[in-house]
């Protein structure tokens, strides 16, 4: 996904239009009143700020619904993220986020508008009434208490390791994430720009990316392991494994393995007192070699996506 422009307000469906950095206020507020209800199981209110603070490094990721003059809700198809704030639902809000995530997804290149939806009636009579069907499921997984460490990591020979070097890797780590991720069942692609502002960040620190590449070609990174760390609601100091990704050629080796086993024990070393991750369902050789690690599914989080017929390709507004 490379498309940066924002989209063109006319666009966009009538009450809707192109998220502006200063709704970030409006819309973390109802994403956290959701958060509060109990509407996002699995997510900390640290993750729920992470995820707005994304949208407004790239605005043009998001589109929001208007309602009164004020913000009422919004939608980033990238994140699979539709919200309206409880005062303002069952009033069309929904519909018409849905129908403007349908443009933007068309416009940021993505083959079609897919949301998480809670697994509960409510949730999916809505997702049913605007056309969405059930896909898939992401699984949050949780290292399970008293899981015994399963030893150090061992890579297969021939590769080394190293921690990510700012300003050096960007371009190859890209290049081997989109590779990775390529065949994955919620495909990710990332830009060398995205990353380098990631990597900005002043709490950034390259020691929790760790890079592996052949000794006889370390330009030419084969895997990776992303962890970070976060306290959750309940005030437990939690892990994450981020983001874990082996090119396809140097799969069925036991680097996936290795990784997990760097990853649990780098957060460990942290002085974490839970470490969680996720996965796709629908990635059965991924959600194996975690289970048999000791992790254990926590959280499932639905995907429910249009079919690929019925993403629009142009803008949904009349001229008046």
């Amino acid at each position: 996904m490379s498309v940066r422009a924002p989209i063109p307000s006319a666009s966009l469906p009538e009450g809707t239009r192109p998220f502006r950095r200063e709704d970030a206020y409006a819309v973390l507020g109802a994403t956290l009143a959701a958060h509060d209800d109990g509407e996002l199981p699995g997510m900390s209110r640290h993750l729920v700020e992470e995820s707005v603070e994304r949208v407004v490094a790239e605005p043009w990721l998001a589109a929001v619904a208007e309602a009164g003059g004020e913000v009422a809700g919004w939608v980033v198809p990238i994140h699979h993220e539709l919200v309206v704030a409880p005062a303002r639902r069952r009033s069309g809000i929904g519909r018409r986020l849905t129908d403007a995530g349908r443009v933007l997804a068309a416009h940021l290149d993505l083959p079609e508008l897919r949301l998480w939806v809670p697994r509960a009636p409510g949730p999916e009579a809505f997702a049913a009434a605007v056309g969405l069907r059930y896909r898939s499921s992401l699984w949050q997984l949780e290292l399970a208490d008293g899981a015994v460490p399963p030893g150090p990591p061992v890579f297969p020979a021939g590769l080394s390791v190293r921690a990510f070097a700012p300003g050096a890797d960007e371009p190859a780590f890209v290049e081997l994430v989109n590779e990775a991720f390529r065949d994955h069942p919620s495909p990710l692609a990332v830009d060398v720009e995205a990353v380098r502002r990631v990597n900005a960040a002043p709490d950034f620190d390259p020691s929790t990316i760790l890079l592996v590449a052949p000794v006889a070609d370390p330009d030419r990174l084969v895997g990776f392991c992303r962890v970070g760390r976060y306290r959750d609601d309940d005030t437990v100091m939690t892990g994450e494994i981020r983001l874990l990704g082996v090119r396809s050629d140097a799969r069925r080796r036991g680097l996936g393995r290795a990784l997990v086993r760097w990853g649990v024990g780098d957060l460990r070393r942290r002085g974490v007192d839970r470490i969680v991750l996720s996965v796709e369902g629908q990635n059965e050789s991924a959600l194996g070699i975690y289970e048999s690690e000791g992790f254990r599914r926590r959280v499932e989080w639905r995907h429910w996506a249009d079919p690929p017929r019925a993403v629009p390709r142009t803008g949904a507004r009349q001229a008046s």
